[in-house]
């Protein structure tokens, strides 16, 4: 007997929560259709991503009247969920989810963008970006993903081409990699590799290696100082056996000849009528003196005659 009380005590209580539910899910109906403009709503954004794989992809859901209702990414078909509100919920590293909220005149938009770093091909397809509430508000983007971009090395060389003796040569070589950063690069003088051993550029030369950014390439220099006659030739930066530049370095012996370089020829124009002015002047001033002279020395001579 008392198994029977238990039993229609318990259909009782189950009985209340699907009533309760009932009233629940009618008060919350009831809501939204006396303030439509509480529904959740999906602002327009872009529905169709293509990237190349090992890219980044991401995905833009942006909602307004979002109010405390969660936010779910999941791709389509797949029952796991990807993220749970502000939280993942994949045990994949490369996928996040990044939020925000913004407030204007308008209203306020709550911003849950899904972003997946390092994409694979058998990512692409249809993800769900789904708001719980009385219903299921659920705004579909798709994914397509590229095969990888092929990169070809590359290689650039720059530098002073015409050096004065005793100067500088600073050469500039800039590799590209395939996919990651060179380690280094080869130079090499008139077909023999350059090394800082050896006595031609001992304690003149200097390499200096860089990578800018992470990412693919390598900016390789090196500065000779002092350049003798002897640095003149034919310089080569090296990034693989059949990728290779040449840059021709001069050097002027402009020292030894003691050769200024040319003036401006107006410059020098004017400067050589200056000077034949100058010419000019100074010797009517001496003929004047000259002139001057005998006349003195005449008048000089009569006086004494007549005296």
């Amino acid at each position: 007997m008392s198994w029977i009380k238990n039993r229609l005590k318990y259909i009782q209580h189950v009985a209340f929560l699907v009533l309760l539910t009932f009233l629940e899910a009618d008060s919350r109906e009831s809501f939204y259709r006396h303030y439509p403009s509480s529904i959740p709503s999906f602002l327009p954004v872009p529905t169709n991503i293509t990237v190349h794989e090992g890219e980044t992809a991401r995905l833009r859901c942006r909602i307004t009247n979002l109010g405390p209702k969660m936010v779910v990414w999941r791709k389509a078909n797949d029952e796991s969920p990807l993220t749970l509100g502000k939280m993942s919920f994949t045990p994949n590293k490369n996928i996040k989810i990044q939020t925000e909220s913004i407030e204007d005149a308008d209203g306020e938009e709550d911003r849950y963008d899904l972003i997946i770093k390092d994409v694979q091909q058998e990512q692409a397809g249809t993800y769900e970006c789904r708001v719980s509430a009385m219903e299921n508000y659920t705004q579909n983007i798709t994914l397509h993903v590229l095969d990888p971009v092929e990169y070809k090395p590359e290689l650039r060389l720059q530098g002073t081409k015409y050096v004065s003796l005793m100067e500088n040569v600073h050469l500039i070589c800039n590799a590209t990699g395939s996919s990651t950063a060179p380690d280094g690069v080869d130079w090499f003088f008139n077909g023999d590799p350059i090394n800082e051993m050896n006595p031609r550029w001992h304690g003149r030369l200097y390499e200096i290696n860089k990578k800018p950014l992470p990412g693919r390439s390598l900016i390789s220099e090196i500065i000779i100082e002092k350049a003798t006659m002897e640095d003149r030739g034919h310089y080569v930066c090296r990034l693989t056996k059949v990728l290779a530049e040449g840059f021709k370095v001069h050097v002027l012996n402009d020292r030894k000849n003691h050769k200024e370089p040319k003036r401006d020829m107006k410059d020098d124009k004017s400067e050589t009528s200056l000077f034949s002015k100058d010419s000019n002047s100074g010797s009517s001033r001496w003929n004047y003196i000259q002139v001057s002279c005998i006349t003195t020395f005449c008048y000089f001579i009569t006086y004494i005659i007549h005296r």
